[in-house]
C-alpha cells in the first residue's frame, strides 16, 4: 500500500517536471514568434506577450518541485558535498522541516485565496488586448502547494524507510 502512495506520488512529481521541460520549449518558441513579429514586422500582440509571461509562471512552478525531487536544488555546495551521507539526510530533514513545510502552508493559504479571489472576480489582463481567466495561472500557486506537500510526504517515508535500515 505504502509503496503504491509513493509510486503515485512519484509519478505526479515526474509528470509536473516533464510538462515543465515541455513548457520551456513552448516558452522558446513563443518568445522567437514574438521577436519575429516585433523587429521583422514590426507587429505586436499583448496577449502574445501574456502567453509567454504564462508560459514562463508554468515553467517555474511545475518545475520547482520536480528540481527539489531530484535533489537538484540550490544550496551550499562548498559544506554540503563534503558532509557525510547521514549528515546530508541530517541537513535535508531539516531543510524540509525548517524551509519546505512553512513554505507549503503558505503557499496553500494564500494560495487558495489569491486563486480563488482571481475567480470569483473573473480577473483577466489588466492590458487592453490581453489574456483572459488569470485564475487559471493563479491555480497553479496553489497547485504547487499540493505538489509539495505530496514531495514532503514522500520525502519523510523514504527518509523514515532509510533511518529504519540504516
Amino acid at each position: 500500500m505504502l509503496n503504491k502512495i509513493l509510486s503515485s506520488i512519484t509519478k505526479m512529481i515526474d509528470l509536473s517536471g516533464r510538462m515543465s521541460c515541455f513548457f520551456i520549449v513552448i516558452l522558446i518558441l513563443l518568445v522567437s514568434f514574438s521577436v519575429l513579429l516585433r523587429y521583422v514586422f514590426s507587429i505586436g500582440f499583448i496577449w502574445l506577450q501574456d502567453l509567454y509571461i504564462w508560459v514562463h509562471c508554468l515553467f517555474i512552478l511545475l518545475g520547482i518541485c520536480y528540481t527539489l525531487y531530484k535533489d537538484e536544488h540550490v544550496r551550499i555546495d562548498i559544506i554540503y558535498r563534503n558532509l557525510s551521507k547521514r549528515k546530508k539526510r541530517f541537513v535535508n530533514i531539516i531543510g524540509y522541516l525548517i524551509f519546505c513545510v512553512p513554505f507549503t502552508f503558505i503557499l496553500l493559504t494564500s494560495g487558495y485565496d489569491y486563486f480563488l479571489r482571481s475567480f470569483l472576480l473573473d480577473e483577466s489582463s489588466k492590458e487592453t488586448g490581453g489574456l483572459p481567466n488569470i485564475f487559471i495561472l493563479k491555480f497553479f500557486i496553489f497547485f504547487l502547494g499540493i505538489l509539495f506537500i505530496l514531495e514532503i510526504i514522500r520525502f519523510l517515508i523514504n527518509f523514515v524507510r532509510s533511518n529504519g535500515n540504516s
